[in-house]
């Protein structure tokens, strides 16, 4: 905290974080210590619209790679104040958010852009693709939440 609040005040181009430490308490902590000048982003898909809901201004985003109308939208709405929309939005593509972090990324954000014939779900090595289990598990995510 104390590095991201000296960079805020010594460096003029630094202007923003992205915060990916999984706590909103984090968020208004940064919140309050911040000049208003500096942005927070999330930097967890499922945690967007709680971190938004205290000072964060969007995401840096996976899932926007996969569903990037339904993710503007609900980023959309929470600046608007909408936060029951933001909401409804988020609790739609919850499920999406957290599998595709069920293996290493990219495995899983690759897996689920092929399904919709986007690309190939091919990785380098020493990525390897999903496993059968998981990647059974993501494709019924998928569809419940009618992404594919």
């Amino acid at each position: 905290m104390e590095t991201v609040v000296r960079l805020a005040a010594d460096a003029p181009n630094v202007v923003a974080i992205k915060e990916a430490g999984g706590t909103v308490d984090r968020v208004s902590k940064l919140r309050q210590a911040l000049p208003d000048r500096f942005q927070i982003l999330s930097g967890d898909d499922g945690l967007t619209v709680p971190f938004m809901s205290v000072g964060a201004v969007g995401v840096v985003s996976v899932a926007s790679n996969l569903i990037p109308v339904e993710v503007k939208s609900m980023v959309d709405a929470a600046l608007a104040g909408d936060f029951k929309k933001a909401e409804q939005l988020h609790r739609k593509y919850y499920g999406v958010y957290t599998d595709i972090f069920l293996e290493a990324n990219p495995g899983p954000i690759k897996a689920a852009m092929a399904a919709k014939g986007w690309m190939t779900d091919e990785v380098r090595l020493p990525l390897v693709s999903m496993s059968a289990g998981n990647r059974e598990k993501l494709m019924a995510t998928l569809g419940k939440a009618g992404v594919v």
